[in-house]
């Protein structure tokens, strides 16, 4: 089991990721064009964390579950490093129980394009 330590490296591994990566950016705010708050809950650890994705960009990541989310995301912290560090497709791991999604059905239509 990932740390909780480990977690929020790959998380801001992750956001300054697509910071960097002008295509990234690009294909979250064609598919996201408004901004949403993403929830993210890490089940084993009872952790969680939010951020604002505006632009193809996230915001800071902040501690705890926000006052209302747009897209909720729970998954275990080894899926999650998983996913962040490219041995897991998004996809798969939906497929397979390992994450949830939870949005509005627009959401998860313009996500499932970015899988």
């Amino acid at each position: 089991m990932a740390t909780e330590n480990q977690v929020e490296e790959k998380l801001q591994e992750l956001i300054e990721r697509l910071a960097g990566d002008d295509g990234a950016q690009g294909s979250f705010a064609a598919s996201l064009p408004d901004p949403r708050v993403v929830a993210l809950e890490v089940t084993d650890l009872g952790s969680a964390y939010w951020t604002q994705l505006e632009s193809g960009r996230m915001s800071e990541l902040n501690p705890g579950m926000p006052d209302r989310w747009d897209i909720r995301v729970r998954a275990g912290s080894d899926d999650l490093v998983a996913l962040v560090d490219g041995h897991r497709s998004l996809f798969s791991a939906v497929m397979a129980g390992q994450v949830k999604i939870d949005a509005s059905i627009t959401d998860l239509m313009r996500l499932r394009k970015l899988a």
